[in-house]
């Protein structure tokens, strides 16, 4: 796919959400209205870190999961940008079934985890969603992102860990199963970028966290 008419590149930003009181918790988060809770002051400082990192970007767009933790980085994201926040439901956190707020250790010791783990491709979270379909609407609103914004202004989406790796291992042209070698701390940029002059996206960065390399502005 190319992107834009003429010399045009947009720089896509990803950013994890800062952390809630579940992480604090040793606890996973998923889809659901018992994890779908508010960021603790860390995190709220995690977001506003990126904020800051973010201010001198010249934004198109910004766009948000629809998880609380992530749509309250997204809006401070959006103030101190001064642009308005868009919801998009394909940024959503994994579905993960009954592994939804358990421990990390709890689900480090099932026999399904330690399935999944030999074979993410082939072995579906119980009850949950396939690395293929998160990858699948993942990629499908960046490059609706990106067919909305053809002028080149950069694009912000939040998000979540998982949705994030899912993302850098497609556009680094690698398999899904090795989402899980990248590392996505709270609050960091990853960026990616797009060219109508190139056939492939680069990853430019992955994990930044703090004011950003003007190179990357």
């Amino acid at each position: 796919m190319r992107y834009g008419a003429g010399r045009v590149e947009t720089r896509v930003f990803l950013i994890r959400h800062g952390v809630t009181r579940l992480h604090a918790a040793g606890r996973v988060h998923g889809q659901g209205a018992d994890v779908d809770i508010s960021l603790s002051p860390e995190g709220v400082a995690q977001a506003e870190t990126a904020a800051a990192a973010l201010a001198s970007v010249k934004l198109g767009e910004l766009l948000t999961s629809s998880a609380q933790r992530a749509l309250q980085t997204a809006e401070i994201i959006g103030r101190r940008a001064g642009i308005e926040v868009g919801r998009e439901p394909r940024l959503n956190d994994f579905s993960l079934g009954p592994w939804t707020g358990k421990s990390y250790a709890e689900i480090a010791a099932s026999d399904e985890y330690r399935q999944f783990l030999r074979d993410p491709e082939a072995v579906k979270v119980p009850g949950g969603e396939s690395l293929e379909l998160v990858q699948r609407r993942a990629v499908a609103a960046v490059e609706q992102a990106l067919s909305d914004s053809p002028s080149g202004d950069a694009i912000a989406l939040v998000t979540h860990a998982g949705v994030i790796r899912i993302l850098l291992v497609h556009y680094m042209g690698s398999s899904p199963a090795n989402y899980h070698r990248i590392r996505v701390s709270p609050g960091s940029i990853s960026i990616l970028s797009f060219a109508d002059d190139r056939e492939l996206p680069r990853v430019l960065a992955v994990n930044l966290i703090g004011s950003l390399p003007r190179v990357l502005i």
